[in-house]
Order: C-alpha cells, then structure tokens, then sequence
C-alpha cells in the first residue's frame, strides 16, 4: 500500500513518482536476475500440458481478451459522451474537469503503452522456440536481429486497457471526500488489470513483467495528469485565499 502522501493530488508528485521508479527498477532487476518471468510462464506451459492450450480458449480469447477489450473502449466511450454532456446540461458543468482528466489519463497511458509496443521489438512467450515458437530469446537490450520479424509484445497492451482506469482513484478523490470512492475506482482498475494481464499470460501472450510496466506507466500518467488538472488549481487557490485573508 503506497503511503497517502504519494497519492495526495494536490501534491507534487515528481519526488515520490521518482522514488517509487527507483524501487520499480529494483524489481525489475530482481525479476530480471532471479528469471521470474521464465519461472512463471514455465509453470503455466506446464500447467497447459506443454502448449498454450488457452490461447483461443472462447473464455479467454473471446470474453476476457475481445470482449474485455471492447469493454474498456465503451467506458471511454461513455466518459467522452458525459464529456459533451456537460456543455449542454448546466447540472454537468462542474463534472467537465474531472472527466477531462479522466478521458486524457486513460487515453495518454494507453497511447504511451501502445507507442512503446510498436517501437521496440520484444518476443511474446508464444513466440520463442522454449514455448513452441520459432524465435530464440533476444534480450531487452540486445540488437534485434533483422532476419526476425517485428513483434509488438512489450509492454502489455491488454492488461493498460485495465491499469489505464487507475485514473478513477484521483477522479473520485477530487468529487468526493470518502475514501471508499477512491477505494472503489482503484479496485475496479487494479481488477480489470490484473484480470486482464493474467488472461494473456496464461494465453502466452506475455510475461510478468510486462504487466508491471503497463501498470507503472499508467499510474505514473494518472498520477501526473492528476496533479496538473486538480492539484495546481486547489494550490492557486489557496495561495489566493491566503493573500485574501492576510
């Protein structure tokens, strides 16, 4: 559980975000160096009897790959609608920012994920010969070959279109004062992440880690965006309050 400084949107968040990217490149070592994410997706194969039996499974290809997908896309959707909303209902009107910072958030971490898959070459579980495919492993850092085919695999796409929703904690911090809102919008986003980060590793889709980044780079922009849509407005107003009272 991440301390409620780091998660207070009228704070700065560079020096926390800072931090917690240090202890995140930490794990990513850890996972790195002690091969958790051949561990994991081992003890999956294995699981599947030596084949990604589950990768056109109708429950996870269909529902939770598909469906889940077009799920997400008809929250932004609805978000977008409530957006255009509240130029024409007067009630809505205090609504825009936050729904703004809402749509923005979950639209620029999905981009940010999106852009990164399709500018580095990383081979998904399915694809290497250990897992019955026909490409060797290729670290993150070594030189692609070009004799290999381009494959968009990292980070996980699928599980963003879940982790990009952790944007409904700050959206409910800043309209409601109860914490069980808040709570609420990051159970709803962690689940949806997780459920669909999951679903592709045990479709060989991705590794572990893959997972993790998507969900650091959505927290990170949610986290930003948060600050800069309600965080510096709240710190502007009080500084002229202040001048007001003295």
């Amino acid at each position: 559980m991440l301390p409620r400084t780091f998660l207070k949107y009228s704070e700065s968040p560079w020096v926390p975000l800072l931090k917690m990217w240090g202890l995140f490149t930490l794990l990513i070592i850890a996972i790195a160096y002690f091969e958790l994410d051949f561990r994991t997706a081992d003890a999956v194969y294995t699981m599947e009897g030596g084949d990604w039996t589950l990768s056109d499974f109708w429950l996870t290809k269909y529902v939770l790959h598909d469906i889940g997908k077009r799920f997400s896309i008809s929250i932004g959707v609805v978000v977008l609608v409530a957006i255009v909303a509240t130029f024409f209902v007067g009630a809505m009107k205090s609504l825009r920012r936050p729904l703004v910072y809402l749509f923005v958030s979950v639209a620029l971490s999905a981009l940010i994920v999106s852009s990164i898959k399709n500018s580095v070459n990383v081979a998904c579980p399915w694809d290497l010969v250990r897992y019955g495919g026909n490409i060797p492993y290729v670290g993150f850092f070594q030189e692609w070959p070009s004799k290999f085919p381009d494959i968009a695999c990292f980070p996980a796409g699928h599980a963003s279109a879940g982790y990009a929703w952790i944007a409904l904690y700050f959206f409910f911090d800043y309209l409601f004062v109860s914490s069980k809102w808040r709570r609420l919008g990051a159970g709803v986003a962690m689940s949806m992440g997780l459920l669909f980060g999951i679903d592709q590793q045990v479709r060989g889709a991705h590794f572990l880690s893959h997972d993790l980044w998507a969900l650091m780079i959505s927290f990170s922009v949610s986290r930003i965006l948060a600050y800069l849509f309600f965080g510096l407005i709240k710190n502007q107003k009080v500084a002229v309050g202040d001048l007001v009272n003295s």
